[in-house]
């Protein structure tokens, strides 16, 4: 489509609060107030995601969140979030960020780039028609375990899991639909908290032979995400 910008959000408090304005538009639950998102946001951008946004006449219509992963086995390129407004849709919009986030890939050097698309809303077909493939797959898998249980075994209790995981340990095992271990690493160990998290309590253990686990329990509804970056020696 002509006229369309696409560029790399900043950090300026004006492009902040457009990205904002956009988000509380279009998804039912954004996450906290409109200061919180706009912090979450800012966030994201200092750690170097690439918040990519499309543009007409300086309003926004399309949104995007990609996070460079360099883990053990490969340096990919992982989508997040990708969002073009309904009036704009079916405009090659959505095909133009999607070779703007590849090209960020290329430039920086990874492999590939990954995503996890809604199979209920037919987001999956759009992902193959632009050449994606299906590769690994999530499977849902749930544990109950004795509540208050003192499980012994050797371990040294961390406040959280350090950086250096990312890239020295395998990412084998978390929450659902979400592939990239330096995404799933910021949400629980260096964003700040949204209200919904108000519940939400996090501990993190290091096991005798380097394994990290995370466990994310929210007190609310007693329900848990166990999180694995297991040390490739042993996994």
């Amino acid at each position: 489509m002509e006229n369309v910008k696409i560029r790399h959000a900043t950090i300026l408090e004006s492009d902040l609060n457009k990205i904002v304005k956009y988000i509380y538009q279009t998804e039912e639950f954004p996450g906290g107030t409109l200061k919180e998102c706009v912090l979450w946001n800012k966030k994201r951008i200092e750690s170097e995601f690439y918040i990519q946004v499309a543009e007409i006449g300086g309003e926004i219509i399309g949104h995007g969140v990609w996070n460079i992963s360099d883990e053990p086995d490969k340096k990919f390129i992982y989508l997040s979030m990708l969002q073009v407004d309904g009036n704009y849709q079916r405009k090659g919009i959505g095909q133009d960020m999607i070779a703007d986030g590849i090209k960020y890939a290329r430039k920086n050097n990874c492999t590939e780039a990954v995503t996890s698309p809604d199979t209920e809303t037919g987001a999956d077909i759009f992902y193959r028609k632009l050449g994606f493939v299906d590769g690994r797959k999530q499977y849902l898998l749930n544990i109950d375990t004795t509540k208050y249980k003192d499980y012994e075994f050797d371990k040294i209790i961390l406040d959280k899991i350090p950086f250096s995981a990312i890239k020295e340990r395998k990412f084998i095992f978390g929450k659902g639909g979400e592939f990239s271990s330096r995404f799933i690493w910021g949400k629980h160990n260096e964003e700040p908290p949204k209200p919904s998290d108000s519940d939400k309590l996090t501990s993190a253990i290091l096991l005798s032979e380097g394994t990290y686990i995370q466990i994310i329990h929210w007190d609310e509804d007693d329900t848990g995400v166990l999180i694995i970056w297991a040390n490739s020696e042993t996994s």
